[in-house]
């Protein structure tokens, strides 16, 4: 977890405090909105730890999206779908286990994806640390889930890899923002409430692999 002020020393049960109270606060209300009294409320600290710690409210927010984003790294399963025998197979393992991990941590998940979209709000000097954070987690992902598939598939002469890459993560935003959409409309719902979602995205991905014109 990123820290401002490594050289201070931190009650690691209070640290933890502020890391769920913010993951939940940040989530529901954006970094514009969100208060850090309300955080350190939530987290029983006062606020004068929180800027102690954490230095201010967009070094907080930093350090929150960098622990969650560690958090749900740590706790995924990647070898659910990297063994996959095509791009449809892959796709339709990875966004039902990524589904199964969003209804387990909705927050965190909520966090790690709007955080990409809060980049213009943030405070000027935070934004390379998040573009950088992004870039870093873009790449490892994609070396780590898709690399594995997408070489063992013969791509006709001309395809770009690049651009294929660029492809599949367009259609992966996608999808989860209406899984996210999705939950905030059904807060009960089961895996198996997403099977919709999971087809549609299988088929899309099966458009990209195999065409659309019929031969």
């Amino acid at each position: 977890m990123l820290e401002l002020n490594p050289d201070i020393p931190k009650d690691p049960e209070k640290v933890s405090r502020i890391m769920a109270s913010a993951t939940k606060i940040f989530a529901e209300h954006g970094y514009l909105q969100a208060k850090t009294a309300d955080i350190a409320r939530a987290a029983e600290v006062s606020k004068g730890i929180v800027f102690r710690y954490f230095g201010d409210k967009g070094h907080l927010y930093l350090a929150t999206v960098t622990y969650v984003i560690e958090m749900l790294t740590e706790r995924a399963d990647f070898t659910v779908w990297t063994d996959a025998k095509d791009l449809g197979d892959m796709i339709e393992r990875a966004v039902r286990y990524k589904i199964q991990l969003q209804l387990e941590y909705p927050a965190e998940f909520r966090l790690s994806i709007q955080s990409f979209g809060e980049m213009n709000v943030l405070p000027e000097e935070i934004r390379p640390a998040m573009s950088a954070l992004w870039q870093k987690q873009t790449t490892t992902s994609l070396a780590t889930l898709e690399e594995p598939v997408l070489d063992r598939m013969k791509l006709r002469p001309g395809v770009d890899k690049a651009v294929l890459k660029k492809l599949l993560n367009a259609i992966g935003t996608s999808v989860f923002t209406e899984a996210e959409g999705f939950m905030k409309q059904y807060p009960d719902a089961k895996i198996e409430d997403f099977e919709p979602i999971i087809n549609e995205i299988r088929e899309e991905y099966e458009i990209l692999e195999h065409g659309f014109e019929a031969e």
